[in-house]
């Protein structure tokens, strides 16, 4: 039995946990990065973050100012609409010399010469719809088919007839995952799914998805939402892995006659959208990047706008996971340049991401732009009036080889420049993919780099050091002006602390590994228990590599509070994980988990030898998603390391997930080359190993599985499955069902206190306190 404490000492360390929580101290750092609004290429303004709101300031030829009077401003808007305005609470739309636009209750304002007048509502954004390129037409998706309304009469033309259930014009299909979703609370308003219209706004591009003979998959609404007492399935169109997936076909739709144009995709098109690249200049004809075939390739093809035809001009067969750029949720590095006469493209060829130049109507490869034992990132501006790419990449200059750095080249690979010497993480990012734009409003970046490429802004930091923003020519990377020095005096005075940088080696012996520790905050027992928070999944990284995402990193939920709560926490990606070399992240091709795991085996061993301070004896391990899948294997596979487990979503029978899985990861194989089920229990050879139920009766320590029913992403049957092999080892385990959650439940209150008792009464022996509400009185609970 746990020891008992004084109930004073234990609420004071949750609460201190509290106060560091992820969602708590994200927003207390002011001023890390400046979006500007660029009025030329010498001149921009940005909002500057204040404790009591924004203040606007406007950069001309590198030097800093007031954008316009705050105080007069929210005077004559005070005085126009008869409310008290605060100088810094004004939301400005634009500046100009004489006057500003700002937006305030619902309604847009024009503030000039001391005085405001309303200009009318803020128009809404329309939901549901894709905007023609001129905004007179808006395409819409009712009862299954696609319809084009007249934005300004309002008269309505239908596209497509032959619509149905499970075969819908514009619909997102089932197994992009968000089928409950949208059949809950009024759904998604999503525009049409998958459909782009031509530059000349005379055509549609786009595909449907078959799923009709896609065997329906059912989650249980165990507690309804309505308040009824009879739970409610949802039954969606979703395969498994080895079963027939849905069927993608494309075409071009004649707006004016309706006329529909098949596009001749090759069999075995994996996805169910088309990413257009761009259009040719004369319009014609548009290009896409399309990954087909087993092995699979990744193609370049161009599709003839007027029949459909389609001409293949670059192809790729790279070795384990097919990629367009080294962030798999990035948009891809590929850019039409020279008015559609010559394309930038990425591959992973060399064993490293780089640019090349293709002629696209040839498909002949001009030069390689980029090359090295170094990375390409992302694209961040093509300059075609000088002929040169700038863009993000890691590895080149030494040390941790995440920190990004920009860089400019010429489209010939001549004049490689480093622009941002400093040793950080240089944040300027590149889009997102289109979908997670569209379905989870995820913005594009604002514009670093002036109109005329000869100016960019740069914000930069490490993970135990606040950050700068500084502007810089693009010549030599010569710092012009210091914008902002990021304020995290209010994140400091929460006791919050940042992590330790450390390099370790892989289990190999010979990779080195780069990971932060966030050590315990305050001393609370010595050798102090040390929590391993893990992922490993091969589509992202997790271990932060800047100030930002020390506070609250992808994949990871409360380090700095389990840090405070008395444990150190540690954070690595292991092999297998991307934004190495190409043959780092396909070290764990086939079997990404344990390749992984071994390597924090490696690493924890070589970190409790190193710092006597950490007890090698009390180590823990948590995760969410691919990593509550790592988890629960960590407790599994290496009993005599892992004493206690958490694991939230894991999707551990991977054999058992949607079928998309492997395209993302790797083709099952049921024997004989067979890549289809051929029958309901078979397992692939390839997935059998990677099944963790196979491995239940070896837990000796503690297990907690925590799952959602309404989970998508990882199935809530694949955590009862792990469950029911539990039991039939007869080994304990503790079981947490989050009613009504969807994947993303770990930042919630009750879950995080459920995550923080387990350790705290498994891993440090202290009895937690009864109860605690996090969100609630400080004095919430007893002692349990």
């Amino acid at each position: 039995m746990p020891a008992d404490t004084q109930s004073e000492e234990i609420l004071a360390r949750y609460a201190a946990a509290e106060a560091v929580l992820d969602a708590t101290v994200k927003p207390l750092v002011l001023n890390e990065a400046v979006a500007a609004t660029w009025v030329n290429d010498t001149e921009f303004w940005y909002r500057r973050q204040r404790p009591d709101g924004g203040q606007y300031i406007r950069v001309r030829d590198g030097r800093a100012a007031d954008a316009f009077d705050h105080a007069a401003a929210a005077a004559a808007l005070a005085a126009a609409s008869g409310v008290e305005v605060a100088p810094w609470s004004l939301d400005v739309e634009s500046i100009g010399d004489s006057e500003l636009i700002v937006r305030r209750d619902g309604h847009r304002w024009r503030v000039a010469g001391g005085a405001a007048a309303k200009l009318g509502e803020i128009s809404s954004s329309q939901p549901g719809v894709s905007l023609s390129p001129a905004g007179d037409r808006a395409l819409f998706v009712r009862d299954h088919d696609l319809y084009v309304r007249d934005v300004r009469t309002g008269g309505e033309l239908r596209l497509t007839a032959d619509g149905e259930a499970d075969f819908s014009w514009g619909q997102y299909p089932d197994a992009g995952l968000l089928a409950v979703v949208r059949r809950r609370n009024g759904g998604l308003p999503l525009p049409p799914y998958g459909w782009a219209w031509s530059p000349d706004g005379e055509r549609l591009v786009g595909g449907r998805v078959d799923e009709r003979h896609v065997e329906p998959y059912p989650f249980l609404e165990s507690v309804p939402q309505d308040g009824g007492a009879r739970p409610r399935a949802y039954m969606v169109r979703q395969p498994l892995v080895g079963e027939p997936g849905p069927v993608f076909s494309a075409c071009i739709i004649e707006v004016a006659t309706g006329r529909r144009t098949p596009i001749a995709l090759p069999d075995g098109i994996a996805g169910n959208a088309l990413s257009i690249v761009g259009w040719r200049a004369d319009g014609k004809a548009f290009y896409t990047a399309i990954i087909a075939g087993e092995p699979r390739e990744i193609r370049l093809v161009e599709v003839d706008a007027l029949t459909g035809a389609v001409r293949t001009l670059v192809t790729d067969r790279p070795e384990g996971y097919p990629n367009l750029n080294a962030e798999i949720y990035n948009r891809p590095n590929l850019r039409l340049i020279a008015g559609g006469k010559e394309l930038i493209w990425y591959s992973e060829r060399s064993g490293w991401g780089h640019l090349y130049r293709y002629d696209p109507a040839t498909g002949q490869l001009l030069n390689a732009i980029t090359s090295g034992d170094w990375l390409v990132r992302d694209i961040l501006r093509v300059d075609e009036d000088r002929k040169r790419v700038f863009f993000t990449a890691t590895a080149r200059e030494g040390g941790d080889p995440y920190l990004r750095r920009v860089y400019r080249v010429d489209f010939d690979g001549a004049n490689l420049t480093l622009l941002t010497p400093e040793d950080a993480d240089h944040t300027l990012d590149g889009g997102p993919i289109p979908i997670l734009a569209t379905l989870y409003k995820v913005p594009e970046p604002p514009p670093a780099i002036s109109p005329g490429a000869t100016l960019f802004i740069d914000s930069y930091s490490t993970v135990d050091g606040p950050g700068v923003t500084v502007l810089r020519s693009t010549e030599d990377g010569r710092e012009i002006a210091v914008l902002e020095r990021a304020d995290a005096s209010a994140l400091m005075a929460t006791g919050w602390k940042p992590p330790e940088r450390f390099t370790a080696k892989a289990a190999d012996g010979e990779t080195d590994l780069y990971g932060v520790l966030y050590r315990s905050n305050p001393v609370l027992q010595t050798p102090t228990p040390l929590i391993d928070g893990i992922y490993g999944g091969p589509q992202v990284t997790v271990t932060p590599r800047n100030f930002k995402t020390a506070r609250a990193a992808l994949g990871g939920y409360g380090r700095a509070a389990l840090a405070r709560l008395g444990f150190a926490v540690m954070v690595i990606d292991g092999r297998g994980t991307p934004l190495r070399s190409k043959a780092f992240q396909n070290a764990g091709y086939g079997n990404f988990a344990d390749m992984a795991l071994d390597d924090h085996v490696a690493v924890l061993e070589q970190l409790c030898a190193r710092d006597p301070s950490l007890d090698a004896d009390r180590i823990g391990v948590y995760g969410h998603s691919f990593g509550g899948y790592t988890s629960a294997r960590a407790v599994l596979r290496h009993p005599d390391i892992y004493k206690v487990a958490v694991s939230s979503a894991g999707s551990h029978n991977l054999h058992g997930m949607y079928g998309n899985l492997a395209d993302a990861l790797w083709a099952p194989d049921y024997g004989n080359g067979l890549r289809v089920k051929p029958d309901v229990k078979a397992i692939p050879e390839n997935y059998r190993d990677l099944d963790t139920g196979t491995l239940a009766a070896k837990l000796r320590g503690k297990l907690m599985l925590a799952y959602g029913d309404m989970d998508e992403n990882a199935f809530p049957a694949a955590t009862l499955q792990l469950a029911d092999a539990l039991t039939k080892a007869n080994r304990s385990y503790d079981l947490l069902y989050m009613p009504n959650r969807t994947h993303g439940f770990t930042p919630e209150p009750y879950y995080v206190r459920r995550l923080w008792d387990y350790f705290v009464e498994h891993l440090m022996g202290v009895r937690p306190p009864l109860n605690y509400a996090i969100g609630g009185p400080a004095t919430a609970g007893g002692i349990g």
